[in-house]
């Protein structure tokens, strides 16, 4: 075997156009580097692999196979099923799997065999760990999403007024909209980092907001769409609250320490993550208290001690993980 172990990743989020999606990957790939890990390849989220025969070419190749769960591994989506065929692939061989970062939720008993063939199983919330484990067989770690496993610079700011995001769901989009329209100081601020220049245009931009949310006002908010994850964290930490739908907008304000309210996803991901940080379910949200919601809502000192045990377990315990897949370049 090679002195660099070989490691192709599956489900890479970062061409999602998500900050948090981005900011995972580029964590994910620094840990593995950092741990003598050289990638060769990966494989776009929603990529049709099985057909892209350069990166099956690859595969044949890899020393170790890592897929990244993240919130695709829920309610027997077929995007689930697709990432956890690779261990049934001939291409495959006898090289070792970790599926990690992983979201389980309500999935078919087909895919049993297919987590009992990864030689490590890792997922970011403690309840999706019992049910891969319930699934598998097998011992499952967990530990926060890898979003929150590494500092952020910037939290040291002026904060001003409220940042809306939006959700995977229309119906979330919707309320999140005529939320923004209820506070004078509001700006949109969705977690998508589209780069094109059409974006430029005010007028366009406006006319995004509207079809994307699904209203239809005579005036939006404030329109914002930073390029980076650094501008995105800059975004988070200079206001007093954010309202979201999303589960990294709430693991980035997790991060810089920004009060928020969170609407519920296409899955039980925010309320997992929130129970894990030992912040119960009081920054859930639903319509209702959205229609009464303050412009503030500022974090207690328990709240504060919790998320900052919460993303010191985080480090650490990714930092074990990197180094627990690394190992596994022995087994190939």
């Amino acid at each position: 075997m090679s002195q660099n172990p070989k490691v192709v990743i599956f489900n890479d989020t970062s061409t999602r156009y998500h900050h948090g999606c981005a900011r995972v990957m580029r964590l994910l790939c620094a840990g593995l580097e950092r741990h003598g890990l050289e990638i060769i390849a990966r494989s776009p989220a929603r990529h049709e692999w099985e057909k892209d025969a350069a990166f099956l070419a690859e595969l044949a190749r890899a020393d170790i196979i890592v897929i990244n769960g993240e919130g695709t591994l829920h309610h027997g989506k077929p995007a689930g099923e697709a990432l956890l065929r690779v261990t049934q692939h001939p291409a495959r061989g006898t090289t070792p799997f970790a599926l990690i970062n992983a979201l389980y939720q309500d999935n078919p008993d087909s895919w049993n065999e297919m987590l009992q063939a990864c030689a490590l199983l890792s997922a970011r919330d403690s309840e999706s760990a019992a049910a891969m484990q319930a699934a598998s067989g097998q011992d499952v770690r967990w530990l926060p999403d890898l979003s929150l496993s590494a500092p952020a610079e910037g939290r040291e700011q002026a904060r001003k007024g409220v940042i809306v995001g939006d959700s995977v769901k229309l119906s979330a989009r919707k309320v999140l909209a005529m939320t923004a329209a209820r506070f004078t100081d509001a700006r949109f601020v969705p977690t998508k980092t589209l780069q094109s220049k059409i974006w430029n245009s005010a007028i366009m931009r406006g006319l995004l907001y509207r079809i994307y949310n699904g209203v239809f006002p005579l005036h939006t908010p404030p329109f914002l769409m930073p390029a980076t994850e650094e501008a995105y964290l800059k975004e988070i930490a200079a206001t007093h609250l954010h309202i979201t739908g999303r589960f990294h907008a709430v693991c980035l304000s997790m991060l810089v320490e920004t009060p928020f309210l969170a609407l519920s996803s296409n899955a039980s991901k925010i309320e997992r993550l929130l129970t894990d940080a030992g912040l119960g379910k009081s920054r859930m949200a639903d319509p209702a208290r959205l229609k009464q919601a303050s412009p503030e809502a500022p974090f207690s000192g328990d709240e504060l001690t919790a998320i900052r045990a919460f993303r010191q377990m985080a480090s650490e315990r990714a930092e074990i993980l990197f180094a627990d897949i690394a190992a596994l370049g022995g087994q190939s």
